[in-house]
């Protein structure tokens, strides 16, 4: 199932590898942290890991580019050592400004530039640089900047300002969790999901062995996997969960949680 759902992403990326063999610079296309998390694995049973890295135009962004070097380079750790093979910067980041009177939310930026006949594929992350969203950053492949910075007067019937935007190596932009302090009988997953989703011990585990719940991106059908912190839980229909940790036992003997819910 997973071999058939990543078959076209792994044919680009042996494409890619590829153009490294020859001795240019691999780049991908923006692709997700599930994606990114096969893609990896892919990569390593192709022994290319040592010369790979995901970038996404500021260190930490979720939607990133896979760079494949040419082999006389060596092994990478750093976007800093992949800058040197590039003609031109593959990333380009816009700032988008709204009039101030409406807040602005990720789907209506994301919307606005989907409706202009953009693909998702030349996308990255869509970030906010203040808490009253204000100002977005629109992180994109540098092809199509020109287009976006052109054609992008409105988001969410707001008339918007763009332009070109200077991200510094200590950018880092608002990231909107809502918290979750709780307490749970044992480490395994039905019990955090049911803890994370308000649903009842049953109904959680009948999440799980249906299929819906998956834990760093693999899909988990063992009610009683045991959850290790920190790791990234998905729920389909309740969101994205990030568990910060399960420890400090209580007095009556249950776990505290401490999680954080994407928003």
């Amino acid at each position: 199932m997973i071999k058939n759902e990543f078959d076209i992403l792994f044919a680009r990326i042996d494409d890619i590898c590829r153009r490294a063999e020859r001795g240019e610079l691999g780049v991908s296309c923006f692709i997700s942290p599930r994606e990114q998390h096969f893609v990896a694995s892919h990569l390593a049973a192709m022994g290319m890991s040592g010369r790979c890295f995901a970038y996404g135009g500021y260190e930490g962004a979720e939607r990133r580019r896979i760079y494949i070097l040419p082999d006389y380079v060596g092994e990478v750790s750093s976007y800093e050592e992949i800058e040197p093979f590039e003609d031109k910067k593959a990333i380009a980041s816009i700032s988008v400004r709204g009039s101030g009177y409406k807040k602005l939310t990720h789907r209506d930026y994301l919307g606005s530039l989907l409706a202009l006949g953009i693909e998702r594929e030349v996308l990255g992350d869509i970030v906010f640089t203040d808490a009253e969203r204000q100002q977005a950053i629109i992180f994109c492949d540098s092809v199509i900047a020109e287009f976006i910075l052109s054609e992008l007067k409105r988001v969410g019937n707001d008339a918007v300002k763009v332009g070109y935007a200077e991200i510094g190596k200590d950018f880092s932009p608002l990231r909107e969790f809502a918290h979750i302090s709780d307490t749970v009988a044992s480490p395994r997953i039905d019990c955090i999901v049911a803890a994370l989703c308000s649903l009842s011990r049953d109904k959680a585990s009948a999440a799980v062995s249906a299929g819906l719940v998956e834990v760093d991106f693999e899909c988990e059908e063992r009610p009683d996997r045991a959850v290790s912190a920190p790791c990234t839980v998905s729920v389909r229909g309740y969101g994205k969960f990030r568990i910060n940790s399960v420890s400090e036992q209580t007095r009556r003997g249950r776990l505290r949680l401490d999680a954080d819910k994407y928003i």
